[in-house]
C-alpha cells in the first residue's frame, strides 16, 4: 500500500536516516541502510553506532542535513574480565594483499593483532584482548591512514590500561620488530 515503511532485515533507510515514507525516519539496530557505507554491515548492531545515528539524525532534524559517515568501524566490549576491542577492519583469513601481526603476554589473556596493507604498510585494523586502548586515538590513526611502523612506535599513546596494570608495549615493538626485520622502515 501507498505510504507502507519497506522492510527488510529491519526497516530501510537512506543515508539520512529517511524511511521509504517521507519524513518518517528509523536508528538503531532496527535500521538497515538500503546502500551500506563501504565496509560497513546494513544493520549495524551496536550501541556506539545507534549513538552516532541520533547524533547525525538531530542534526538533519534542526535544518542541516547531514548524511551518515560514522568513520572507521569501532567496538568493544569486556567479557567478564577480558576486554576486547576492535577498530578498523580485521578479517579472520588475512587476504594476500594484507600483513598481520600478533602478540600475546605469556601466561596472561592479553592480546593484540595488528592488520596493515603490505603495499602501503597503512592501518587497516586492530583486535585486542586483555586491554584497553584508547578509540581516539586508532580513529585518528585509521582515518590519517598512519603507518603500521607509526602506530607501533606510539602504541603508548594509545594505552587506556588502568593504573598499576602492567604495560606491554615495549615488548610488543621489540617482537614487531624482530619479526619484521627485513623490512625496509
Amino acid at each position: 500500500e501507498e505510504g507502507d515503511i519497506e522492510t527488510d532485515k529491519g526497516i530501510l533507510i537512506d543515508k539520512y536516516f529517511e524511511t521509504t515514507v517521507e519524513n518518517i525516519y528509523a536508528i538503531g539496530d532496527c535500521a538497515q541502510f538500503i546502500k551500506p557505507i563501504r565496509g560497513r554491515k546494513p544493520v549495524e548492531q551496536v550501541w556506539y553506532t545507534a549513538r552516532i545515528h541520533a547524533e547525525t539524525l538531530a542534526l538533519t532534524l534542526t535544518g542541516n542535513l547531514t548524511a551518515y559517515n560514522p568513520g572507521p568501524w569501532f567496538n568493544s566490549a569486556k567479557f567478564f574480565d577480558i576486554e576486547y576491542q576492535t577498530y578498523g577492519e580485521v578479517k579472520s583469513h588475512i587476504p594476500d594483499e594484507q600483513d598481520s601481526f600478533t602478540w600475546r603476554q605469556p601466561n596472561k589473556e592479553v592480546m593484540i593483532r595488528l592488520v596493515w596493507d603490505k603495499e602501503t604498510r597503512e592501518l587497516i585494523g586492530v583486535n585486542a584482548f586483555g586491554m584497553r586502548l584508547r578509540h581516539e586515538v586508532f580513529d585518528e590513526w585509521l582515518k590519517n591512514k598512519k603507518s603500521i611502523d607509526h602506530v607501533v612506535d606510539h602504541l603508548a599513546k594509545a594505552n587506556f590500561d588502568p593504573e598499576f596494570y602492567k604495560k606491554n608495549e615495549a615488548r610488543i615493538k621489540e617482537h614487531f620488530y624482530r619479526q619484521f626485520s627485513t623490512i625496509q622502515i
